[in-house]
Formats: C-alpha cells, sequence, structure tokens
C-alpha cells in the first residue's frame, strides 16, 4: 500500500510489513524497484492508477530432475543413428521435444545434468495426475516409459525419474507486462518487477541487467558531470527525464523477448523434432558462416548482441524477414533433406539477402559485425 501518488515530484511514503509489525519510511529520493515478478510496488501503482499490467501464467509448469554425471561423458550425446547427426553431449543443451511437453537437460560445472520436465499442470497426462501415491507413482511410471524411455537410463532409473517427478515442487511459468514503468521522479520499475517472462531465450537476468546498464548511463547523462554526481541536477525534473527515457528504451525490447521467449517455448517444445524445422536451421546456420557480417540467427542476435544496435526489438523484427529468406530458399530449391544443406545456392542466398535484409538492417540501424561469441 506505498503511497506514490502525493504531490512531491521526487520520493514516497513506503510502506512494508515485518514480522514486528507494519513499518513506514519516507523516501525522500527516487525508488527503483527491482522487487521481482510479485513486486510490491506494481501492485502499490497498479492500486493508485498509475500503471496497467497483466500477469499471464501458462497452463504448463516444470519440474526440476537431476541426471547425475555420467560415467561416460560423451555418451550422453546422440549417436546419429536414427538419420541426425552424431553430437558430443557433454555441453550441449538436450532436448526430448513430445509436442504437449518435453524434458530438456543442461550441463553443470561438475558433470552432471540439470534436467527439467514442462507439461500441463492439470489433465491426464500433468503433474496434478503424477502424485505421490501408489496411483500416481504408476502413472508417471508408464508415462515415462512410453515417452521418455531414452532418458531413463540417464536419470539413474525408473525409480530415481519418478521420486523427483512426483515429489520436487512445481514452478510457475509466466510472463508480466507493465504499460508504464516511471512515475515522475518517484519511482521506476526495472527488472522482473516490469517484465517477468518464461525461461525459454534464458534472458530474464540478462534483460534485467540491460535495464540497469541504461539506468547507468542515462543517469550518467541527466544527473553528473563526466562521471560525477552533480547534486543541483538531482531534480525532480531531471529524474522524471531521466526514468522517462530509461522506459523509452528499454520497455520495446522488454516486450520484445517477452514475445520471443514464449515462442521460443513452441518451436523447443514442437518443432525441434520436426524434419524441416531441423533442415530450415541448418540453412540458417549456414548463411550465418558465409555471410557473417550480413547475416545472423536470431538466437545469436538475442544471446551476443547489445552493441551495434542489436536489441531483443530489433532482432525480433529482424528476425521475421530472416525467416522469409530461409522459407523462399526452402521452396527455390523444391525441398531438401540435411545432407542436401550443402547445394542450397549460395548466390541466390546472397541476393535475397542483399534485396530483403540489408535494406531493413540500414533501417533499423544494426550493425551484425558487432556480434560476437
Amino acid at each position: 500500500s506505498s503511497d506514490f501518488n502525493d504531490h512531491r515530484d521526487v520520493g514516497a511514503e513506503l510502506h512494508f510489513r515485518t514480522k514486528n509489525g507494519d513499518l513506514r519510511v519516507n523516501a525522500a529520493c527516487p525508488v527503483i524497484a527491482c522487487d521481482g515478478a510479485g513486486s510490491r510496488a506494481r501492485y502499490a501503482l497498479g492500486r493508485s492508477g498509475l500503471t496497467e499490467f497483466s500477469e499471464d501464467l501458462l497452463t504448463r509448469g516444470y519440474k526440476e530432475v537431476l541426471f547425475p554425471k555420467p560415467e561416460n561423458p560423451e555418451g550422453f550425446g546422440a549417436k546419429g543413428e536414427d538419420g541426425g547427426e552424431p553430437c558430443d553431449g557433454r555441453f550441449g543443451l538436450h532436448i526430448w521435444p513430445r509436442g504437449d511437453h518435453m524434458l530438456m537437460a543442461l550441463a553443470n560445472r561438475d558433470g552432471s545434468f540439470t534436467g527439467t520436465f514442462y507439461m500441463d499442470n492439470e489433465g491426464e497426462e500433468s503433474f496434478a495426475s503424477f502424485s505421490d501415491t501408489p496411483e500416481g507413482r504408476a502413472k508417471c511410471s508408464e508415462f515415462c516409459q512410453k515417452h521418455y524411455s531414452e532418458a531413463i537410463p540417464l536419470v539413474g532409473g525408473l525409480d530415481s525419474l519418478v521420486n523427483q517427478i512426483v515429489q520436487n515442487p512445481t514452478g510457475l511459468l509466466g510472463t508480466v507486462r507493465t504499460s508504464k514503468w516511471a512515475v515522475k521522479g518517484k519511482v521506476l520499475l526495472i527488472g522482473d518487477s516490469c517484465h517477468a517472462m518464461v525461461p525459454f531465450f534464458g534472458q530474464g537476468c540478462n534483460c534485467g541487467f540491460e535495464d540497469t546498464l541504461w539506468l547507468s548511463r542515462l543517469v550518467d547523462e541527466f544527473c553528473c558531470d563526466e562521471g560525477q554526481v552533480n547534486l543541483e541536477k538531482c531534480t525532480g525534473d531531471n529524474f522524471a527525464k531521466c526514468f522517462a527515457a530509461v522506459e523509452a528504451a528499454r520497455k520495446p525490447s522488454a516486450d520484445a523477448i517477452c514475445d520471443m521467449a514464449l515462442e521460443n517455448f513452441v518451436e523447443m517444445r514442437d518443432k525441434t523434432g520436426d524434419a524441416k524445422f531441423q533442415v530450415m536451421k541448418k540453412i540458417e546456420n549456414r548463411l550465418e558462416n558465409v555471410f557473417p557480417s550480413k547475416f545472423r540467427s536470431r538466437y545469436a542476435m538475442v544471446c551476443y548482441g547489445g552493441e551495434g544496435n542489436v536489441s531483443y526489438a530489433n532482432a525480433k523484427e529482424l528476425g521475421v524477414v530472416q525467416w522469409q529468406i530461409l522459407e523462399k530458399l526452402w521452396d527455390i530449391a523444391g525441398g531438401v533433406s540435411q545432407e542436401q544443406v550443402d547445394t542450397i545456392d549460395m548466390q541466390e542466398a546472397e541476393k535475397l539477402i542483399d534485396q530483403l535484409l540489408l535494406p531493413k538492417q540500414k533501417e533499423l540501424g544494426m550493425d551484425l559485425s558487432t556480434i560476437r561469441h
């Protein structure tokens, strides 16, 4: 119930609930609210009519399971026996896509892997049906053997996998979107407090750090001289300009990465098992390697961009054009197999890039040569 709606240009009365009772703090300075997806500051702003926000929870949740360090780490990868590529599994992202649900595993520093199940919270095949009861365990065992038989020995056997699924807590997956981040020079929301996202692009923490980078830059611009705070510039008007500039700079990218994280969930869950999608990603990889200054995958732009105006918002917009180019190359070739990716006409590819992609990069002011990984 903190009050951000009084007459002051800077500061607010903050209300805290503690084990010793309510605490009221008269903050005479700007409030930077980075208090997470359940932000009390955001709720207070919403109750005062100073912002609007949504909290969209997925009907799916997640549970973590541990893959012990394998005796033969190389054996954790793909052998290529199903027509795909052999792959050393020690350091990669492993995905078992099953449409309505999936399992993924990421390497830990000690050689083990953290696995995560994503599936419906309610329903016939859901976390709710896999209760820690004889009936729930039986359902879970049948489900694991039906859909994840390849993963069972990697987790330490069926009993280990079932025990972890029925006993480990279920995590929430959701997206927070906030219409207005700043109120005068009083308060600024940053990080998950205004743009929490699902974890499928691995960018939630990075996006929050980027908020702080822009805040630091803009505090320098509006309230400092040559990197030193100038108290005469620390006015309500300058703080208001600073906070408004942070919102203007960051909100389009925050909205974009929230969208892309949801899109990546569908990609990981459904599309990674699709033969055409796998070929398209190989074509994308070839273009990226042949024309690195002209074409970079959306993944590379999101994860390794930032400089050169390679923002989340611009990566999303440019990625639409890039996928159109991949579709055109697929159509021109009449469809190709994974083994035929090297037969794609690179002259035609460069022609499409020059005609469709470079003008868009110029319009957005992007320099893809700044992407390094």
